[in-house]
């Protein structure tokens, strides 16, 4: 791994760095809770709205996007912002019968029910239904069970820079940027020609990934023990997944784990237990059926095409029982 890293930037901030009261010394946020919790939620996607192999037993919402240009995505409530509270389920009028069903499910049994039923990684992660019509805020939303950061001690600032190298135009003299661009520019504007940057790391004395599972949240759930030991063998899951590999928070931001704990140390140990938990959860009834749920969104101008093709194929109807 590198010596030194680029620590998380907020805006209007910039780096979060503070100096420790006890030690004196600089304290900096390599990665954040929210950040921590995308790079949790990834550890179970394989392709695009898909889980990865062995968790076909896990409920969540799969959702097919149709742009207006006709280009389809999938995406799901495992990496969706606010997961299943996003507002592509919760204010999409072609998810209507979702919506009142979800709103329903959380005053008739409550947000940890209705959530797990469907999603249980967004029990675990935490959310907040602001867009979900019918809902008093007070019964709306639930915190994350799970929360990890990445925090520098002894963390110092370097200062460094270098130059982006053009071998067709090392000077960016003689290069005709208006025929290229349409416009009057510098060589420099237009990405040509040597380019000179600024960069700012950090060198640390340790980095350390800190992890809280609220197992007392966990247990004060009303939920049955098989839906409660799901979220525990999931969030365990995720960390062993996570620590299995380099910890690859963004470029130039890449580190290996010297100490795994020993429960943590067996992924697929610990998919068995969770398999075992998913099915039993699913015997007694706690999960949606099917447990993937799908829905398709068709957007803009990809929405009027559709309608102009079912139309037309209504006219040909017509026309052939008139022949008739």
């Amino acid at each position: 791994m590198l010596p030194t890293f680029v620590p998380a930037g907020f805006v209007d901030v910039g780096h979060s760095v503070v100096r420790d009261a006890s030690s004196g010394k600089n304290l900096v946020i390599v990665d954040s809770v929210q950040s921590m919790a995308n790079h949790l939620e990834a550890t179970l996607l394989g392709e695009p709205g898909q889980v990865v192999p062995g968790l076909e037993n896990l409920p969540y919402v799969r959702l097919t996007i149709t742009d207006p240009a006709g280009r389809t995505r999938i995406t799901s409530s495992l990496e969706l912002p606010h997961r299943l509270a996003s507002g592509w389920f919760c204010k999409a009028k072609e998810l209507l019968d979702f919506q009142q069903d979800l709103a329903a499910d959380i005053l008739d049994h409550g947000i940890a029910a209705a959530t797990f039923r469907r999603c249980p990684n967004s029990l675990l992660h935490g959310v907040f239904y602001s867009q979900l019509a019918g809902l008093d805020p007070n019964v709306a939303k639930t915190p994350r069970l799970l929360s990890a950061e990445v925090v520098a001690t002894g963390a110092q600032s370097i200062a460094d820079g270098g130059v982006a190298k053009d071998p067709l135009f090392p000077s960016g003299e003689g290069f005709d940027v208006e025929s290229l661009v349409g416009a009057k520019a510098t060589a420099a504007e237009v990405g040509a020609g040597y380019i000179p940057y600024r960069h700012q790391a950090f060198i640390a004395e340790g980095v350390e990934l800190s992890v809280y599972l609220a197992e007392g949240r966990i247990t004060r759930l009303t939920l049955p023990d098989p839906a409660k030991n799901v979220l525990r063998l999931l969030a365990r899951y995720k960390l062993a997944r996570l620590l299995a590999e380099p910890l690859d928070l963004r470029a130039h931001c890449i580190f290996q784990a010297e100490q795994v704990p020993p429960e943590l140390a067996d992924a697929e140990a610990i998919l068995h237990d969770l398999q075992t938990q998913l099915s039993e959860c699913r015997r007694l009834g706690l999960f949606v059926d099917p447990v993937v749920s799908e829905f398709a969104l068709t957007l803009g101008a990809a929405k009027e095409k559709s309608k102009k093709a079912k139309a037309s194929g209504a006219a040909v109807a017509v026309v052939e029982e008139d022949n008739a």
